[in-house]
Formats: C-alpha cells, sequence, structure tokens
C-alpha cells in the first residue's frame, strides 16, 4: 500500500470513528472513487468489528484492484 492510499485511509477512518458517514462519503467523493465504490467500501468496514486505518486501506487497495479488474472487463 502505498502513502496516498494510506492516507486515505486514515482520514476515512477517523471520519468513520466519529460517526461522520456523510463527511467520508464527501471525502471519498473527492477521491474521484465512483458511488458503487463507495458503497463497497463503506459496507466491507461497517462489517469489521474493530475498523482501523489498516483495515480501511486493505479495503481501499483491494476495492481499487476490483474496479480495475471490472473495467477492463467492458
Amino acid at each position: 500500500m502505498n502513502q496516498v492510499m494510506r492516507c486515505q485511509a486514515e482520514v476515512i477512518n477517523e471520519y468513520l470513528s466519529n460517526d461522520q458517514a456523510l463527511e467520508a462519503r464527501e471525502f471519498m467523493s473527492d477521491m474521484s472513487m465512483p458511488f458503487d465504490q463507495q458503497d463497497r467500501v463503506l459496507n466491507a468496514i461497517h462489517r469489521l468489528s474493530k475498523p482501523s486505518a489498516r483495515k480501511v486501506g486493505i479495503i481501499l487497495e483491494l476495492s481499487a484492484s476490483n474496479l480495475a479488474s471490472e473495467q477492463l472487463l467492458r
């Protein structure tokens, strides 16, 4: 995971740990993340028993690689 993605994960985790889901969505929109990917990321984060910036980063990384695979299939 690169430093940019690590920082993004920290910001998203901070928003969600402070019950600021709208701000987290706005941040992801500012990252140019498609809405369907945002939904997948947030659903995966909400399923975690103890979210952390590291776990959020892994989810972001996997969702980005999954999105690239889906776009290649189009």
